[in-house]
């Protein structure tokens, strides 16, 4: 096991999620809402509950069907959920302002996440953030609380400005010979920052 065996389940996922350029947070709720909707595509469609309950929240967000249709979608199974939905906003008018499920589970996701990560041992985040770029997303940074675990995630922020800044010196004409370092990569991991899933 990479960073010993008394850490939780959501401390480790955490840990491992440090090494991919992404918003741990955002990647973890992302995750999350993924798995639910993959579970009402494979099964959840023929549940009578299930699909009371979509009709009754009015479907998803924009967003969330735009997840739903890169999905392993079985065209029956999202035929069967859209017609319920398309004839119930006809026949009662419901579904003009979703109160989506996937975003119901994001956000439940992100609390529990973000409280992991306030509480996971300081030195197993930096050995963490040591091998992997460690990315928050400006809206998640602002939801932890002032302390050791954002003071390391701020110090990110300093470092992504330096590669920021390297990125743009060696586009310059005159160090287009110089070997591109970490700072290849600056401006997605800041669009990331910024627009969290970009």
């Amino acid at each position: 096991m990479l960073f010993g065996s008394r850490l939780s389940g959501e401390h480790q996922a955490l840990l491992e999620t440090v090494r991919d350029p992404v918003c741990l947070v955002c990647a973890r709720a992302d995750g999350a809402a993924r798995r639910a909707l993959e579970g009402v595509l494979r099964d959840g469609v023929n549940d009578v509950r299930v699909r009371a309950d979509w009709r009754k929240r009015g479907g998803l967000c924009g967003r969330h069907w735009r997840v739903w249709r890169h999905l392993d979608s079985p065209p029956l199974s999202t035929a069967i959920l859209t017609e319920d939905l398309l004839r119930s906003y006809l026949d009662d008018g419901t579904g003009l302002a979703p109160r989506c499920p996937g975003c119901e589970i994001e956000s439940r996701a992100e609390q529990r996440v973000l409280k992991a990560l306030g509480s996971i041992p300081l030195e197993r985040l930096d050995e963490a953030l040591a091998e992997g770029p460690g990315l928050l997303c400006l809206r998640h940074f602002e939801a932890l609380p002032a302390g050791d675990v954002k003071e390391r995630f701020e110090a990110r922020f300093q470092l992504l400005l330096e590669h920021l800044r390297e990125q743009v010196r060696t586009s310059d004409h005159r160090f287009v010979n110089e070997r591109r370092g970490p700072h290849a990569d600056a401006w997605l991991r800041a669009l990331r920052v910024f627009g969290a899933d970009v």
